[in-house]
């Protein structure tokens, strides 16, 4: 072969393998294009599936399969509202109102009550609120409707009248309402007639009133209980009562699986109802009756086994409740909205945590008694034939300045100049030692403490004879001297 065609041959031979190059390169930009363009396409469908469970998550979980459980690093935020529940109102309600606008976000208002007769007819009692300080209060304001359950049955005619004219004579004197609230005791067996009449009143109701029922624990067993949701916009959960004396008016290990239970069924948004207050037991072999604010007229001995009444006094604990609103900001349920508290205290009541107390336990401040002693100068006595000149009369009084109960002191020492006379009140005992005058509280021997009520030695929450109440005040006696001056204040 010629060096002509030898060229030839090899031109051609690397024409065609450059052409070979050429059309493997193609298409290895073409494998390489596709492979891009199917990873491109799995990116996309893994950002898609990501999407997806990310939206999923976001969905309520099924309630049958749903657990609820807290997470102490995620505290937030929940309402908190309080009942003001007097059937009778004075110039105390307006005070309590506007000292506690800076606590509570919602106020629930007792309206309206029927309460059973013998004969078959209902009475109804209308509070008669003063508009004008609520017009005045700038909070959401529920109206409540409570209705006896001792009521054997709901005149649904009768009762829907007397709700709706409620409704209308508020809003014609001015008085906005975010919704009202219907709080029945029902038996868990007449639920299913109790729905039926919130369905009723639901359909009568404006439509810019929500529509919210308090639920005894008991219902949350009943298989009636559910259907209730599909006529109310809320529910108000009350676990305070007293179910039995030892555990007090508030058992928090119980009521915390309440709260569960309830997180587990719920479809509208609800509110835990809580306690601050306080009620007096009356125990006999029969059983026991619970009084409030209204006094008993309890007899001194059961008449059917002859035994003496025992009286208590219980008292929801302050501290517990704080801890348990501590613990209710960290569920995680999207549903709780909040908490109500019972009830709003005015100056003067009895059974009921001052509204210091309440707002430091809400606000989750610190809790502590801070007992004092006044002593008050009775001002200058003209001397008695045998007293040194210019004496005066000293009267002992111990006070609480602090939020919670706290206990007695156990002696109070005071320097006492020239005294002709002393006494001691409430328990204490007085002596006089080279001038000194020393009041002492006795300790309780184990012989009273055996004759106590069996109750009384181991209720979480009673209220005890030598504890003195937040703002409270009590005279432990008087002394007549020239001077007299607190040295020590000591505890039990």
């Amino acid at each position: 072969m010629d060096l002509r065609s030898r060229y030839s041959t090899l031109f051609h031979s690397k024409r065609f393998q450059s052409k070979h190059f050429e059309l493997k390169r193609s298409k290895s930009l073409q494998a390489i294009h596709s492979t891009l363009s199917l990873l491109l396409r799995l990116s996309q469908l893994l950002a898609l599936s990501f999407g997806l469970v990310f939206l999923y998550a976001c969905q309520p979980a099924n309630q049958d399969t749903l657990s609820i459980k807290t997470d102490t690093s995620a505290q937030r935020e929940l309402s908190q509202e309080v009942y003001v529940w007097q059937r009778q109102w004075r110039d105390a309600n307006q005070n309590a109102l506007i000292e506690s606008q800076s606590t509570f976000n919602g106020v629930r208002i007792l309206a309206l009550q029927a309460h059973p007769k013998p004969n078959g007819a209902d009475i109804w009692f209308e509070v008669q609120v003063n508009h004008a300080w609520l017009q005045a209060d700038p909070r959401p304001k529920v109206a409540v409707i409570r209705l006896d359950g001792q009521l054997t049955r709901l005149n649904n005619h009768e009762a829907l009248q007397k709700i709706l004219a409620l409704v209308q004579d508020w809003q014609a004197k001015g008085t906005n309402l975010a919704g009202i609230e219907i709080d029945h005791d029902s038996a868990s067996s007449k639920l299913a007639a109790y729905n039926a009449f919130l369905r009723e009143l639901k359909s009568q109701l404006p439509h810019t009133l929500k529509l919210s029922i308090t639920s005894l624990p008991a219902w949350l067993s009943s298989p009636e209980f559910p259907p209730l949701f599909d006529n109310i916009d809320e529910l108000v959960l009350q676990i305070h009562s007293v179910s039995d004396p030892r555990l007090g008016l508030f058992d928090a290990a119980q009521g915390w699986r309440w709260v569960e239970q309830l997180s587990r069924l719920a479809k509208v948004p609800y509110l835990i109802a809580l306690p601050s207050y306080g009620s007096a037991v009356y125990s006999t072999a029969s059983g026991y009756r619970v009084e409030s604010e209204v006094p008993m007229r309890m007899p001194l001995a059961d008449s059917a086994s002859s035994q003496h009444v025992a009286r208590q006094e219980l008292m929801a604990d302050p501290q517990m409740l704080q801890s348990f609103v501590k613990k209710l900001h960290t569920f995680a349920d999207p549903r709780l909205k909040g908490m109500i508290w019972f009830r709003l205290p005015l100056e003067g009541d009895k059974r009921v945590w001052p509204l210091s107390t309440l707002i430091a336990v809400a606000k989750q401040q610190p809790l502590a008694p801070q007992i004092e002693l006044e002593i008050l100068n009775q001002a200058n006595t003209e001397p008695a034939q045998h007293e040194a000149p210019k004496t005066s009369l000293f009267q002992l009084v111990l006070v609480n300045k602090g939020n919670i109960a706290g206990k007695l002191p156990g002696q109070l020492s005071l320097a006492a100049q020239a005294c002709s006379g002393y006494d001691a009140q409430n328990g204490y005992q007085a002596k006089l030692t080279q001038g000194t005058l020393v009041w002492q509280l006795p300790q309780a021997t184990s012989t009273e403490r055996a004759a106590e009520p069996a109750s009384s030695q181991f209720a979480p929450n009673l209220i005890s004879a030598v504890e003195l109440s937040p703002n409270g005040r009590r005279v432990i006696g008087w002394a007549r001297c020239e001077s007299l001056h607190l040295q020590g204040i000591y505890a039990p």
